[in-house]
């Protein structure tokens, strides 16, 4: 089949003297960065705020000071601290080393790309769970080559640096400078990325996991007020934020005061600004997006069910198993399953309904894998829903209804030892499509590199072609792709009756209906939605309501028959693995 190819004037063709030079002069600072002969021109690490150090330590952003000298930005910089001593970002390895001086971005331009016509910009926030910048330091080359168009990555503060929340840090520093940061960047490209060979007039907005879920609060934050910051945002795996009240942040505060050693101290604010960085790592300690009467003045689901969000084009989806490498790979009983969902809603569900979330999801067969729990996967399953499928649909829900253009998608590319080991589309395995493999976190999935290596190309270009355009579907200019006309079916945006998405899979992308018992399983879960938002002192408040009207589960549903030789599970078939049913215990539920 001919392949697809999507010209205009190319800019490479334009005379090289006309090309941004590696060496950038912002006029505050000038910047060297490097060509790379694969047609891309890097900056990494670069200042983006002041160094958020001593008097700037939980304070909002501020601009970067001057220099005089000529600033290397040929290697990566710090990424931020993160919560806990333990993370894995403490472990240096070759993308990044960790520091509370953090507030650096990278960015990765076609060499061709030109300030008299510049190329549209995607503007990268990782994740993390606000506890880490998880994704932090990506390797942007080749989505920047591949989709001509300027690729932005962008740490931002987390945990305690980035979120702390009380009385004190209101009156003497800022509350939620972990968005602010983001903002600060934003604002940062407005006035120098054109400098770079990037369009600042069309900036979309891209993230995954935590990354997503700033995005969404952003998009809630900005309702009454476009700061014309960005047109268009992709969300990878949005969930929900904790967002706590000031009297539970103040709860927090006063955690971090005792772990820092500040308890006894007639100024715990000034203390906590004083003390080293790492004394204000702490296991136990938790922070997050909070309600501030500014950024997030109410839970971001409220917000959206209100209309009170920024309307901008959005592609957001997840991956089929989001929830596999977020719950205990060795969850074997009906107590631990149930605990560990009743947690989630820092306790506020009933016993009926953990009975519900037991008989939709606890008991339902699925395989066991070696060196698993027998009850793995169903709670995998659940918290795939309510951490990520279930919120997706129910943000896009909101943007549907109010006309606002919003493409799903579901990453269900298969990789045989994932498979074999069942963590199957794992939660952000599509950064490996995004980005391509080798340019993100660890080692990527074996086959994206061999039987998968197709899907590629597929991802980058949907994903090109919305930056470029605010359409997947536009065959834009001055974007030239080998992918084969039949890889790339039209994307169909969400509406609320179809809840059609796009199904990523090797040689077989194509659209697909949610299915209905998917979609009758968030309606049992969406009472849960506010309760994992805004934790609450009343245990066991919460009542799910039982769907009465299943139609049954569509073609690729969660919840399909026992075929002979295996089992299915998330809509394919793992031959020769057990299969098992929660088992007739007397469930102990925590109220």
């Amino acid at each position: 089949m001919r392949p697809l190819v999507l010209s205009l004037g190319l800019v490479g063709l334009i005379g090289p003297a006309m090309a941004v030079a590696p060496l950038v002069d912002l006029g505050y600072t000038r910047l060297q960065g490097v060509s790379q002969q694969s047609g891309v021109t890097q900056w990494l690490g670069v200042r983006y705020a002041a160094p958020p150090v001593g008097e700037l330590r939980f304070s909002a952003p501020i601009d970067p000071p001057a220099t005089e000298q000529v600033v290397d930005a040929t290697q990566f910089k710090p990424i931020c601290l993160p919560r806990s001593p333990n993370d894995f970002t403490m472990q240096p390895n070759r993308r990044f080393t960790v520091s509370e001086d953090c507030l650096y971005l990278n960015i990765f331009a076609p060499t061709a790309a030109t300030t008299e016509s510049p190329v549209p910009v995607m503007y990268f926030i990782p994740g993390g769970g606000f506890e880490s910048n998880s994704n932090a330091n990506f390797n942007g080359s080749a989505l920047a080559r591949f989709g001509d168009i300027v690729v932005v990555q962008v740490n931002y503060r987390v945990g305690p640096f980035g979120f702390l929340q009380s009385e004190e840090v209101k009156e003497r520093g800022s509350l939620n400078n972990g968005l602010k940061d983001l903002i600060q960047g934003l604002k940062w490209l407005q006035a120098h990325i054109s400098g770079f060979g990037g369009n600042p007039d069309q900036v979309v907005m891209a993230g995954d996991s935590a990354g997503a879920t700033s995005i969404a609060l952003l998009l809630s934050a900005f309702a009454d007020n476009d700061p014309n910051l960005f047109k268009g945002v992709i969300m990878e795996s949005v969930s929900l934020a904790t967002v706590r009240s000031m009297s539970q942040g103040q709860e927090q505060y006063t955690c971090l005061v005792s772990a820092a050693g500040c308890f006894s101290s007639a100024d715990t604010f000034a203390c906590l600004r004083s003390v080293n960085a790492s004394a204000l790592q702490t296991q136990n300690c938790q922070f997050n997006p909070h309600l501030d009467d500014d950024l997030v003045p109410a839970p971001m689901l409220d917000r959206f069910a209100e209309g009170k969000y920024l309307r901008v084009p959005t592609i957001a989806g997840s991956c089929t198993d989001e929830g596999t490498k977020g719950v205990p790979r060795d969850t074997d009983t009906v107590e631990a399953a149930l605990k560990f969902v009743n947690d989630q809603a820092s306790g506020a569900l009933s016993d009926d309904s953990l009975a519900l979330i037991r008989e939709t999801y606890i008991d339902v067969e699925q395989p066991v894998f070696n060196n698993s729990g027998r009850l793995w996967r169903q709670l995998a399953n659940a918290h795939g829903d309510f951490r990520a499928h279930c919120v997706t649909a129910k943000l896009q829900d909101a943007q549907a209804r109010d006309g606002v253009l919003t493409w799903n998608y579901r990453y269900g590319v298969l990789d045989e030892e994932q498979e074999e080991l069942g963590f199957g589309a794992y939660h952000t395995v599509e950064l490996n499509g995004v980005f391509g493999p080798n340019n993100t976190d660890g080692a990527p999935p074996k086959s994206y590199s061999t039987s998968n290596a197709p899907i590629v190309p597929v991802t980058m270009a949907y994903w090109a072609k919305f930056v470029r355009s605010l359409d997947p579907n536009a065959e834009t200019a001055d974007f030239v792709t080998q992918v084969e006309r039949a890889d790339m079916p039209t994307w169909m945006p969400w509406t609320t009756d179809a809840k059609q998405r796009l199904l990523f899979q090797t040689g077989n992308t194509k659209m697909e209906e949610m299915p209905r018992t998917q979609q009758d399983n968030c309606a049992i879960l969406d009472a849960m939605l506010p309760a994992i938002e805004t934790p609450s002192e009343a245990k066991g408040a919460v009542q799910l309501r039982q769907v009465t009207d299943a139609a049954g589960a569509s073609e690729g549903g969660d919840n399909l028959p026992v075929q002979s030789g295996g089992v299915v599970a998330m809509g394919r078939q793992f031959p020769g693995v057990t299969q098992v049913v929660g088992t007739c215990l007397a469930v102990l539920f925590l109220v």
